[in-house]
């Protein structure tokens, strides 16, 4: 859907993609991520079966899609719309963030309104009651929840595990609030990277001058002596 370029993904008879490797670099889940924005906003996700092997933005299929797919016990294919033959709504895709005392693991998390855990609007991080009926964001307008034809509401979120200044972390936000997270921890691992980098580099260079320091002022000193 951004760059028209066509991909043939294959689908396992679990109904997973085959070769999607769900661990990404936190630019690139930043982009899953904006895209899971915009698609959870509009209350049309669809099933992501893959990244785009060009852009990287996620390859999504219709929910109602039909599909026929084989069976991994008799081979007798299993038909039946997207929503119901693909295993996840979008697949996890996470991406890990270490430095500045973080070490930290970002996701994009399925959350369904039996489990007693609501994210927020994808669009504004406005909160979104389990107990409201709505399927509406009440400040954007936004959609918040999607019923499932099993009736099950279903949302995304982003969920954020492991420790921050060395204490245990661990919350689930709305999309929007997790990309600006994502966005900032990043920077702050890459920084603390960089800074130990040069860190190093400038202490190997201290060392290095004072040893040449010491040579030169021994040379000076040997050459007194010898002159004498």
């Amino acid at each position: 859907m951004r760059c028209g370029t066509s991909n043939l993904v294959s689908i396992a008879a679990d109904g997973q993609p085959v070769d999607f490797d769900a661990m990404f670099a936190a630019p690139r889940l930043l982009l899953w991520f904006g895209a899971a924005r915009f698609a959870m906003a509009q209350g049309m996700p669809g099933v992501a079966i893959g990244a785009c092997t060009h852009c990287a933005v996620p390859l999504t299929v219709s929910s109602r899609e039909p599909l026929r797919l084989p069976c991994p016990h008799c081979q007798e294919p299993v038909s039946g719309p997207g929503g119901e033959v693909l295993v996840d709504l979008w697949p996890e895709a996470w991406a890990k963030v270490e430095g500045g005392g973080m070490d930290l693991e970002y996701r994009l998390a399925i959350l369904e309104d039996s489990g007693g855990i609501a994210a927020g609007c994808a669009a504004c991080a406005m909160p979104t009651p389990l107990e409201d009926p709505s399927p509406r964001c009440r400040r954007c307008n936004a959609v918040t929840w999607i019923v499932r034809p099993s009736g099950q509401r279903v949302q995304m979120g982003v969920r954020i595990n492991g420790t921050r200044g060395d204490r245990p972390f661990k919350v689930v936000v709305p999309i929007a609030q997790g990309e600006a997270m994502l966005r900032s921890d990043a920077a702050i691992g890459t920084s603390d990277k960089s800074g130990k980098t040069v860190l190093g580099f400038t202490g190997v260079g201290c060392a290095v001058a004072v040893a040449l320091f010491l040579v030169f002022w021994f040379g000076i000193f040997l050459a007194i002596y010898l002159s004498r």
